[in-house]
């Protein structure tokens, strides 16, 4: 069970919200809001019709819902932020808890790898609890609520609009040079491990032109454990008679 904190996972409104505006005054701006007045808010700027405008009937199933008009991934208008999400859930760039619509666990959850590529948004204004839920296709029925996404996934995957790429680039140097030293270098997939999940809005790009520059007496050779060998001056040799 995936442990829930609200610094670290955004929901879809909140998601939409940042993808929208990358500002997250913006974001937090809407955070204590009821989730229907969250989506309708974070949607309206996206001009995104709902594909589902009632509830579920009373078995819990979609029968009786009024659909709107179904689009190719049959979650109403999916473009901009909702649509861009759910590629990027479908495709692990953006890891996804939601709760179980079963009851078996109330609880946010990791959604199974296994599971993702079936799954489809479905937002429902009328539900004051749980607005946007998980459509299984191969079930035909709703079987998950209140997905949830990992902050640092989101805004990784939309960097900030006035973060410049060369201004990324530099604090992925520096970091690197309070990381790494000749005496204790890092091995590259390590550096970029690091940056990625330390440096604010670092992304592979930006950390690529960060290590183009790095000087190699930080880097580690391949093959080698130890601080590169400076090769610039001749060895010492002794000559015999």
């Amino acid at each position: 069970m995936v442990s829930v904190d609200k610094k670290t996972f955004w929901d879809l409104p909140e998601t939409v919200m940042w993808i929208c505006t990358r500002d997250e005054q913006r974001v937090a701006a809407i955070s204590d809001m009821n989730e229907n007045e969250k989506l309708s808010l974070a949607l309206f700027g996206m001009k995104v019709e709902m594909a589902i405008r009632s509830g579920p009937g009373p078995s819990g199933s979609n029968l009786g819902a009024d659909l709107g008009p179904a689009k190719p991934q049959g979650a109403g208008a999916l473009s901009g932020g909702v649509g861009d999400v759910l590629k990027k859930v479908h495709s692990r760039r953006v890891r996804m808890t939601a709760i179980r619509c079963d009851g078996t666990r109330n609880g946010q959850i990791e959604v199974p790898l296994a599971e993702l590529n079936d799954l489809e948004f479905r937002l429902i204004l009328d539900d004051p609890v749980a607005p946007v839920r998980l459509w299984s296709r191969s079930r035909k029925a709703l079987v998950r609520k209140a997905p949830q996404f990992l902050r640092g996934d989101v805004v990784r995957e939309w960097p900030a609009r006035n973060t410049k790429k060369a201004t990324v680039s530099d604090a992925i140097l520096s970091h690197l040079h309070d990381i790494m030293t000749p005496e204790d270098p890092l091995t590259k997939a390590e550096a970029k491990r690091r940056c990625l999940a330390e440096v604010p809005y670092a992304y592979p790009e930006a950390f690529k032109k960060a290590w183009a520059k790095l000087e190699p007496s930080r880097k580690r050779t391949r093959g080698k454990h130890g601080p590169r060998i400076d090769r610039s001056e001749p060895p010492n040799e002794t000559v015999g008679r």
